[in-house]
């Protein structure tokens, strides 16, 4: 991606906050410490990029923004400019050597002016210990300096952070948008609505479906959906044998768990309302979700997405996959009707 295409891109995702950030850099009102909250393709990189080239910028345009051409922009795009650094996750995990890093830097001033940046992307991956050395930052900075923290998710964010940061929500992209970008993309229409729940991202919902993932564990998550609801205790087998080889890493395991949510979500939406095939994550199990709608109480219901919706903070406890979604498979065959 070229300088002046983040710039535009970080305009059409998020104009209302980047306006903001440029009026306060204009104003020199800018905080120390800020938590932008924000899923994927919402825009939280481009944007923090773009505040950091502002900074800097050399030939700051008309409309309050930074050109994207000058040397000191150029250097930022390149990952080259020694008083922004920026972080991100290696692997899983935000690792000992990066918060190492991360440490020796707060204590550095700026090395060519007065001013010196940090991103650190993904901070809910940090450790607790290394979260506290980033509190430490936040409590006491060391000359001018910015904190940028980016999260998906501000809910597995330090309470202590949370309460020493300015915390940025940033707004969603509509799911109609999301929808006609993804048909552009040549998503096929069964796939559409599922991507949609998963992620605000073109190039993520790309990344999904790319040698027929997405195709494979919408099948499998239906399969296993199919058994439970037939109260088929071979609900339990299906973890094992067509579930856990998709979930090859955290992120898949994740976005497993997250379908499986959806798949529950569309029997729940079913309850009071019409909902056509093509507004459902799962549409091939659409008849059944229908069933069993009408078979389940509203209470039994809620009872089962509260499971579901239980497991991504499980999965950030570091619970073992597998054993989460054995647990899970039991719990809901307790709770459906033979």
């Amino acid at each position: 991606m070229t300088e002046e295409s983040l710039v535009t891109t970080a305009q059409r995702l998020q104009p209302q906050l980047l306006d903001h950030f440029m009026n306060l850099i204009n104003g020199q009102r800018l905080a120390h410490a800020y938590l932008f909250n924000g899923a994927d393709g919402t825009g939280r990189q481009q944007v923090a990029q773009v505040i950091a080239m502002r900074l800097f910028c050399q030939n700051v345009t008309a409309e309050g923004l930074p050109c994207g051409q000058c040397a000191e922009c150029r250097r930022i795009m390149a990952g080259d400019h020694p008083d922004v650094v920026t972080v991100v996750p290696d692997g899983q995990r935000i690792k000992v050597d990066q918060v190492r890093y991360l440490k020796s830097e707060f204590t550095k001033s700026a090395v060519e002016g007065n001013q010196k940046i940090f991103i650190v992307d993904q901070v809910e991956r940090m450790t607790t210990g290394a979260a506290n050395s980033l509190l430490k930052f936040i409590e006491e900075p060391v000359g001018n300096t910015v904190a940028l923290l980016l999260t998906a998710n501000k809910n597995l964010i330090l309470p202590t952070i949370l309460s020493r940061t300015q915390i940025v929500d940033f707004i969603r992209v509509a799911p109609s948008a999301l929808a006609e970008a993804l048909a552009a993309a040549g998503v096929i229409p069964s796939q559409r609505y599922l991507l949609s729940t998963l992620t605000e991202s073109v190039q993520a919902a790309k990344a999904l479906t790319a040698e027929d993932w997405l195709k494979n564990a919408q099948v499998s998550v239906g399969q296993w959906f199919t058994a439970v609801c037939a109260g088929d205790e071979r609900a339990f087998v299906r973890v094992q044998t067509e579930l856990l080889p998709l979930a090859t890493n955290r992120d898949l395991q994740g976005t497993i768990l997250d379908m499986i949510v959806q798949v529950w979500h569309d029997v729940l939406r079913q309850q009071n309302a019409t909902v056509t095939d093509d507004q459902l994550a799962f549409p091939q199990v659409a008849k059944l979700s229908r069933q069993l709608a009408q078979r389940l109480s509203v209470d039994r219901l809620v009872a089962i997405m509260t499971l579901t919706l239980e497991t991504r903070s499980q999965l950030a406890g570091n619970m073992n996959f597998q054993g989460i979604l054995e647990a899970l498979t039991l719990q809901i065959l307790a709770q459906i009707p033979r």
